[in-house]
């Protein structure tokens, strides 16, 4: 576990709601979005904690849909009201239609060192599927804009199982090419009451079945290895050195501290989140639910976070909840079926097992 923290700030602001998004986001005037950046930074300036930030996260919604004052005034109340780490890792969200060379320069110049693209797809029919206002060219074109403003840390959100997909080679290819150095390839999960959901069900649109999905993330997995892309997360993967430093912490059940609507945050063994509603939120940041976990509660979350990275869940952390893998019956089942393995220092799901990695975890915190 980690000693410094991590601080995710919420800007729920898009400019249309994607089909399949289930988030707390959507479309608002400028006006109410200036208030909600005002509270915002209110509420940044009400905490004060003595350890130093090591990551900063800007997410969304499409943060990058402010204008770049507005995201500067966030990251300068941050730096004035925390202490951050000599290499502090700061990203920022953005779609591929809404920013442009001068908004990645002043992005980089106010000190962000990654940034993160919601490309999803490079196919234009898919794209239109799933709600994205953006094309192929767009996402492209922004990649390309981002390294020459300086970006040497970028990532591509990639969501599978939509269509089949017969560029794949093509496609990691070009996206090495254009200096994309982390991939997160997610399964699409389609979510009630959504559009795509509505959509689906009325079978306006035909998605992958399972064993298509399957077979089509197998591709990917495949193809990214061999352009320098390894796993390191179950849907992450960069190429040597590039791993997201914010993500690692909370799969390492790291402390953290969200700012803005929907935020979650963990401090001090207690869990707790700001409201779902925006306007709530506005009117008043304090409206917080707050959960003391027990150490039942921590290591299952220990065990659910740690096993989706490769590396796996320190045993030292294990034995501090008096959990001991060659002593825990299913613990044991589970390691002479080879689906999880014990080195030296880890406990960790072998990479052909990923595939069953909730049921494998499921398992490991039964009574």
């Amino acid at each position: 576990m980690m000693n410094n923290i991590g601080i995710y700030i919420h800007i729920p602001f898009c400019k249309s709601k994607c089909a399949y998004c289930n988030f707390v986001s959507g479309k608002f005037c400028q006006k109410f979005q200036k208030e909600y950046v005002k509270t915002l930074i209110e509420e940044i300036k009400t905490y004060k904690i003595n350890k130093k930030i090591s990551s900063i996260f800007f997410g969304g919604g499409t943060p990058s849909i402010l204008p770049s004052s507005e995201i500067n005034k966030i990251l300068n109340c941050i730096k004035n009201n925390f202490k951050l780490t000599k290499n502090v890792e700061i990203s920022i969200e953005c779609n591929p239609n809404s920013v442009n060379f001068n908004k990645l320069s002043n992005y980089f110049n106010m000190g962000f060192n990654r940034i993160s693209f919601g490309v999803q797809s490079l196919d234009d029919e898919v794209l239109k599927k799933i709600g994205r206002v953006h094309n192929r060219n767009q996402a492209i074109r922004a990649i390309k804009q981002a390294k020459m403003a300086g970006f040497n840390n970028i990532n591509v959100d990639l969501l599978l199982g939509i269509k089949e997909n017969k560029n794949i080679f093509k496609e990691i290819k070009l996206l090495k090419s254009l200096g994309v150095t982390h991939v997160s390839a997610y399964m699409l999960i389609l979510e009630k009451e959504t559009p795509l959901y509505k959509m689906v069900n009325e079978d306006k649109i035909k998605l992958l079945n399972e064993e298509q999905s399957i077979q089509e993330y197998e591709k990917y997995l495949k193809i990214l290895n061999n352009f320098g892309f390894k796993r390191y997360e179950i849907s992450n993967f960069c190429l040597k050195g590039f791993e997201c430093k914010h993500n690692l912490n909370y799969w390492q059940c790291g402390e953290y501290v969200g700012f803005g609507v929907a935020s979650h945050s963990y401090l001090d063994g207690i869990r707790y989140s700001n409201t779902e509603n925006i306007c709530e939120y506005v009117n008043d940041y304090n409206l917080k639910t707050y959960e003391k976990l027990s150490n039942k509660e921590k290591l299952e979350e220990l065990i659910m976070l740690g096993l989706r990275t490769k590396k796996g869940v320190p045993l030292k952390n294990l034995l501090k909840y008096n959990y001991d893998p060659l002593k825990n019956k299913n613990a044991l089942k589970m390691l002479c079926l080879k689906l999880i393995k014990i080195n030296k220092t880890h406990l960790y799901i072998t990479s052909k097992n990923f595939g069953i990695t909730n049921q494998i975890i499921l398992k490991l915190i039964e009574d």
